[in-house]
């Protein structure tokens, strides 16, 4: 009996310590194999606009709900820093606006990987890292929205890609 609650024991440990050693894989944006596919100054030589095509949330403005958006990079500024036009079609009139984009690295990548902007002015400075680009007509963006917990994304296309 006492060799078995022994065994029992030691099963008990054996199991627990391989559950707490058990690691997630990492997020899309952390992965060592997705960098080459992450490089935001890459992208953002990628000329004119670039549409909103799909995104996994809901917009409201104090204006309206959009309907089309754009972002276009009109020119590089020194650093890593750059003016970044922002534009949407709210109702049957569209409204455009200019800021600082500014490219920052996260975790170990080599390259920066986050476009960091004010998209809309009651969530702030917020940070969109590149999950994906082909650096020629698509690229995947994730929001982390201030005190929340949920991931968002918006697909962006180049006109082109987005004609079709």
């Amino acid at each position: 009996m006492y060799l078995q609650s022994l065994l029992v024991i030691f099963c008990l440990l054996i199991c627990s310590y391989s559950q707490d050693t058990t690691q997630k894989p990492p997020l899309p944006e952390d992965d060592p194999a997705n960098f080459r596919d992450q490089n935001a100054r890459k992208m953002v030589k990628l000329a004119g606009r670039h549409w909103v095509k799909k995104r996994t949330y809901n917009v409201t403005t104090p204006k309206g709900k959009p309907t089309c958006e754009y972002a276009e990079i009109i020119k590089k500024v020194p650093g890593n820093k750059y003016t970044l036009k922002l534009g949407a079609k709210l109702g049957s009139r569209w409204t455009s606006g200019n800021q600082t984009l500014f490219l920052k690295k996260t975790g170990s990548h080599p390259a920066p990987n986050m476009l960091n902007f004010t998209r809309l002015r009651a969530d702030g400075r917020q940070g969109h890292l590149l999950l994906y680009s082909n650096y020629r007509n698509c690229s995947i963006v994730r929001i982390m929205k201030k005190n929340s917990t949920d991931y968002r994304c918006d697909m962006l296309l180049t006109k082109e890609a987005a004609k079709r």
